[in-house]
């Protein structure tokens, strides 16, 4: 009954609000009628037709009051009240579309800032797995001293798996790399996304796929034995054309036969920010894709290559199965001392992988949220300003709402909602102005050989917080108003439309709001300087040898199925005839050239002759292995010692070249020419440092020196070497001739990618760099102008009140030029309190920005002596322009305002 009671009341409610006027109309008719009946009972009883009337009305308490008891009664009041106020608000905003269109202007470009900056972010740190409950699925990784963030081989994944008793499932995979894909033997292979998974990947994720089926964990148990793929539902699309036929294909990865088994869905990207796999293949199938095909990658501990995830058992705490895996891990150290000394494990949730503190892009976009939301402030400080001016003009109006019976809270609703409408067109206005950021910075493409998606996007997520910040923003912005209209004096309301109190204290709030402008506005001055001054600082050493003409070609034959000595074989013959291809100056092999955005590879070392730590058996630094062309190719000089010759051979003792800051951090006070190091341990392999080259970017444009050690390729092979051609004029003319020596060499070998170094230079110290400058730096030019124009608004509102006070003191004989001075001294004061508050924003700002970006520290005078200079002189100039208006005001003209 109850259900009944409460479904016909919800209709009822319904009803009323959807279709309100018929409802008014029929409550209408039934009152007047009910009116009707007791006026012809009145008549009946002996009354006159008035006396009945009057009678009638008593008795039913007077029409207009019933019909509120009557609205109160269906529990809609607020609702309809709420309706009543955003057609009032929008017939007020049309009566003055220039105070509404800049009202939303200005909350749009602080909305839409932050909407961009908040999209980034959410893309790399907040925006959930695209699995079911994406909550319990938690990294697991393997800590040591120099690694806080490691993987695991197969045979620790196998024991973790097995082992852990926290977990519903654990699963592993390898990083998205290029494989050769051809969809037949006789095509060419090209580069595709391949990532090799677990056999209980996706069930474990809880990922069905579109068509066909995922992979059964009995195809993960037999190396080499089920070759079977997963396509990519992207990859799906432009290879397939969507053919569900597709499944049960057969298509060549790097030179072997596969089976299409299924698709994944297009709500499963993959787990990866920027990468999405093309195609999946079971961990049995590594002798293909193993990235370290020196290891066997079934049987080395040390062969770690693997991401390990894990979803948590229902009732399992992340501290639960910390304590478990650091367990496992001690077991690890003690079962296997060699491999697994000092290692640690540690359960980590997506968001402490994504804000890892070797990770300098969420750090810039946290920091350009904190500041897109300073321009926000500014902006609402500015439309409270604003508000509160009109709040002054509309005390007439609200004097005689007052005066006929309208409650203060029932105004003050009234005015929020004004606000709040304000506000929802800025937040509309808001997303496009985020979109078209978006679409700016989106414009950057990352010099990779795979495509990389950026994981930026207006979706619901970002419009849920767009229209989050503008109900925020009216609040912020209309509160203030709101209440100061709510408290008119009536009396003076509606005899002078005017009641403010003369006096200094009628402008103190106006005031605050300039002064947390002007001190908002240098802060984000002050930051856009300190940003530019900082990237510009961080590339402009280590990284000059990135603008030589030199071209770089990738290759791995294993693609098409070459063995050790096949590969060595090809890239013998590929630099001989790359060297003489005409124009060609020098050519060189690379694993990992400096400023690839591919994975570094890492050494470990034990330094002859120094005092180890007692809690660490050796160190680590980044690796690269390159032929003996490469320091003369690249530009890197050899400061001390000898480059790497060709008889550095596998037979030659083993020797290495260090770069000067690891030569400083382990000998500084002898030369490390002629010391040695062992490689993994104290009872590894002896090598002799024979050369230290000058220390250079690596990663990225703005990290700090960092160890590193060559190898000579000859001694490391590796399969996976990019061919760098120095060129004596522009290095892109090489690429016909080089693709011409390779198709010589073998027609079905892929080049992965082609590309001048100065693309390189260009993304990590040109176009990065530039994109986060302009972001950065738009936002300060927003808050000047919106500090100008609050500054501006507020003097030339100071002087229309001050009319009759300016005309008086001109008729007594104050000149033109005291005038001046005592208007512009209002703006001065507030200039200067904000320009002090601003400084101590600005230092704030610049200390945490040189800890999370630059890795400097102390004080850039150089962007203080530029910023609060300008800020000054462009508020100044903003306040001069009312206060000159003021000063040439005719005393007559003055005297006879009202």
């Amino acid at each position: 009954m109850r259900i009944e009671r409460l479904w016909s009341t919800t209709r009822l409610r319904l009803r009323s609000l959807l279709r309100g006027r018929r409802v008014e109309d029929e409550m209408n008719e039934e009152l007047l009628f009910h009116l009707d009946h007791r006026i012809q009972e009145g008549i009946a009883s002996g009354l006159t037709p008035g006396e009945a009337r009057h009678a009638a009305m008593r008795a039913m308490g007077g029409l207009e009051q019933r019909k509120e008891e009557i609205r109160d009664a269906r529990g809609l009041r607020l609702l309809t009240d709420f309706a009543t106020d955003v057609r009032h608000a929008i017939r007020g905003l049309r009566r003055t579309p220039g105070l509404s269109a800049f009202v939303v202007l200005t909350l749009a470009l602080g909305i839409g800032m932050s909407a961009a900056s908040f999209s980034g972010l959410d893309g790399l740190v907040f925006r959930p797995y695209p699995v079911p409950r994406p909550d319990d699925v938690v990294s697991l990784v393997s800590t040591t001293h120099d690694n806080r963030y490691g993987r695991f081989s197969w045979r620790e994944y196998a024991d973790i798996r097995d082992e852990t008793k926290s977990y519903d499932g654990v699963i592993a995979s390898t990083f998205p790399a290029a494989v050769g894909y051809s969809p037949g033997p006789a095509i060419v292979p090209r580069a595709a996304a391949g990532m090799m998974v677990s056999g209980n990947y996706f069930r474990v994720l809880g990922v069905e796929p579109t068509i066909g089926r995922g992979f059964r964990d009995g195809e993960d148990e037999v190396p080499g034995r089920d070759a079977v793929a997963i396509l990519g539902d992207g990859f799906w699309k432009s290879e397939f054309a969507q053919d569900p036929a597709a499944v049960g294909r057969t298509i060549r990865l790097n030179g072997a036969e596969f089976t299409v088994i299924g698709v994944a869905p297009e709500s499963f990207p993959g787990l990866q920010i920027f990468l999405r796999p093309d195609v999946y293949v079971p961990l049995a199938m590594a002798s293909l894709f193993s990235a370290n095909p020196q290891k066997q990658f079934f049987v080395d501990r040390d062969d770690r290559q693997l991401s390990v995830r894990a979803r948590l058992r229902r009732g399992v705490t992340q501290p639960e199965a910390r304590s478990e895996m650091a367990l496992l891990a001690r077991n690890f150290a003690s079962e296997f001392p060699q491999t697994n000394r000092e290692r640690g494990a540690e359960v980590d949730t997506p968001l402490q992988m994504r804000t890892r503190p070797d990770d300098v892009n969420w750090k810039f976009l946290a920091i350009a949220f904190g500041l897109a939301l300073a321009v926000l402030l500014v902006a609402c400080t500015n439309v409270a300003g604003l508000l509160l001016s009109r709040a002054h003009a509309r005390t007439r109006e609200i004097a005689v709402r007052l005066a006929l019976g309208a409650g203060r809270f029932r105004l003050v609703r009234m005015l929020l909602t004004e606000s709040l409408v304000l506000a929802v067109l800025g937040g509309l206005s808001g997303i496009l102005v985020g979109h078209f950021a978006l679409t700016w910075m989106t414009r950057l493409t990352l010099p990779t050989e795979l495509p990389a998606l950026p994981p930026f996007q207006i979706d619901g997520r970002v419009m849920t917080a767009a229209m989050a910040l503008a109900v925020l923003s009216a609040f912020v912005c209309g509160v203030a108003p709101a209440l100061q209209s709510a408290r008119t004096d009536l009396l003076t309301g509606l005899k002078s439309g005017d009641a403010t109190p003369i006096g200094r204290r009628r402008l103190w709030g106006r005031s605050v709001l300039v002064i947390a402008q002007v001190a908002t506005s240098l802060m984000l001055l002050a930051a856009a300087f300190l940003m530019d001054r900082g990237f510009r600082q961080s590339v402009s050493e280590g990284v000059a040898f990135a603008k030589d003409p030199v071209l770089l070609a990738r290759f791995d034959p294993r693609l098409i199925q070459y063995d050790s000595g096949r590969t060595r074989r090809f890239y013998d013959q590929l630099t001989d005839r790359a060297r003489a291809i005409p124009g060609v100056v020098s050519a060189a092999l690379s694993a990992n050239p400096p400023l690839t955005l591919d994975p570094f590879g890492a050494i470990t070392f034990v330094p002859d002759g120094f005092e180890m730590p007692r809690n660490r058996d050796s160190f680590a630094s980044l690796l690269d292995t390159v032929d003996e062309g490469f320091f003369d190719t690249v530009g890197i000089p050899v400061l001390r010692g000898r480059g790497f010759l060709a008889s550095d051979t596998e037979d030659a003792p083993r020797v290495a070249i260090v770069n000067e800051q690891l030569a400083r951090h382990y000998w500084p006070d002898r030369e490390a020419v002629g010391q040695h190091i062992r490689l993994d341990d104290a009872h590894g392999a002896r090598l002799e440092i024979v050369g230290v080259v000058k220390t250079v970017k690596y990663r990225e444009g703005s990290e700090k020196p960092t160890d590193c050690v060559y190898l000579p390729v000859r001694q490391q092979p590796a399969p996976r070497l990019v061919l760098m051609l120095r060129s004596n004029g522009d290095p892109l003319a090489l690429v016909a001739p080089l693709k011409e020596v390779v198709r010589t060499l073998d027609a079905n070998m892929p080049l992965l990618a082609t590309r001048s170094y100065e693309d390189l230079y260009r993304y990590h110290a040109v176009e990065g760099p530039a994109a986060a400058m302009a972001f950065v730096g738009s936002l300060g030019v927003i808050g000047l102008i919106l500090a100008i124009a609050g500054l501006y608004g507020l003097i030339a509102y100071n002087v229309s009140r001050r009319t009759r006070e300016i005309g008086v003191r001109m008729a007594l004989g104050a000149k033109p030029g005291d005038v001046l001075r005592l208007v512009l001294r209002q703006g001065l004061v507030l200039v200067g309190t904000g320009s002090a508050i601003g400084l101590g924003l600005g230092l704030s700002v610049e200390r945490l920005m040189n800890s999370m970006l630059f890795n400097v520290g102390g004080v850039d005078l150089t962007v203080y002596a530029v910023v609060v200079p300008s800020m000054l002189l462009a508020t100044t100039a903003a306040a001069s322009v009312p206060a000159r208006r003021a000063a040439r005001i005719a005393p007559t003209e003055a005297l006879r305002c009202d």
